[in-house]
């Protein structure tokens, strides 16, 4: 059964004229859906085009082509009727320093519409309430970014749009971010966006992932489906990680370093058989401790996708 989509991208154009005339492509064709009921981890580095994307979504800035459809309205024509089915925090919170967190919620509220028992359910939901009457000015930033979670909250939006949500929080902080992000999913049925440049907590949070590359989505899948395409990798351990790398691609295989609690290990970026792989190796003297296959991950799915959009399109945009 196929699940409804409640936003499509299609070939959307945004371009940017800078102070001396120059044009940058924030947006090259970019295309991407969104499923109801699912939480869609908007994976790309920084400058990719990701915040442009749901700034456009959301509104802030118009797009110079293309489509996009969202709630069965096409924007930015139907804006009007959209945007109460949808919550943001886009490039972090903004809130009044000298006000404490309860004050700031329920001017939000004022704005939206929304009761005054929706700023407690968010202060609850969001795991505040005992801070709630202290000045914003001495939360921390998790606390921050988590009360930021809380206003685009307050309305029950059916779309919940969080552009880089975890950016600059310390390890607790993003657990905490987590465990919010499976309440809204669980006990709300909410779909989600969730924007980062950080691959594993993307994994943790989503189930759907698109990957952005040059303001173009390159891939945009159920995250099972990605890693079951990539098929198993071969994992080697060696004493001499860097001259193992050389080797390989000198025959055209490219591996990703990664430090374990057993020293580096090489993971190749594609599939590989391993007696080939071994007489590569041997064949420099290179003899690997240990050769193992294991299943993709998110990481593996990103660098291939990335290689190939390079390899198809060498030439490199400047994005916003």
């Amino acid at each position: 059964m196929t699940t409804p989509e409640l936003v499509r991208f299609e070939e959307v154009t945004k371009t940017y004229r800078t102070a001396r005339g120059r044009r940058l492509s924030a947006l090259d064709r970019f295309s991407m859906t969104i499923p109801q009921g699912r939480t869609v981890g908007l994976l790309g580095p920084n400058g990719s085009g990701k915040t442009t994307a749901l700034k456009a979504l959301l509104g802030l800035v118009r797009p110079d082509s293309g489509t996009i459809h969202a709630f069965g309205h096409l924007l930015p024509h139907d804006q009007r009727h959209v945007a109460a089915h949808m919550g943001a925090l886009i490039e972090g919170p903004a809130f009044t320093p000298s006000l404490t967190g309860r004050h700031n919620l329920r001017l939000t509220a004022q704005l939206l519409g929304a009761p005054t028992r929706a700023v407690d359910e968010a202060l609850e939901l969001v795991d505040l309430e005992a801070a709630a009457d202290r000045r914003y000015a001495g939360y921390s930033l998790g606390m921050k970014q988590r009360l930021g979670v809380a206003a685009a909250f307050l309305g029950r939006p059916d779309l919940l749009v969080l552009d880089e949500p975890m950016n600059g929080l310390d390890p607790e902080a993003v657990r905490d971010m987590r465990l919010l992000f499976g309440r809204l999913r669980e006990d709300f049925g909410m779909t989600m966006v969730v924007s980062s440049h950080i691959l594993a907590e993307v994994e943790q949070v989503s189930d759907r992932v698109a990957i952005v590359r040059d303001g173009r989505c390159i891939a945009d899948a159920d995250l099972t489906d990605l890693l079951a395409a990539g098929g198993p990798r071969l994992v080697l351990r060696v004493d001499d990680p860097d001259n193992a790398r050389a080797a390989l691609l000198g025959h055209g295989h490219h591996t990703t370093a990664r430090t374990g609690p057993r020293g580096t290990e090489l993971r190749l970026d594609e599939t590989a058989h391993g007696p080939d792989i071994l007489k590569i190796l041997t064949s420099q003297g290179i003899y690997p401790h240990e050769m193992t296959q294991e299943s993709p991950d998110l990481e593996d799915v990103y660098v291939a996708a990335i290689r190939a959009a390079t390899t198809a399109d060498p030439q490199n945009g400047e994005q916003t």
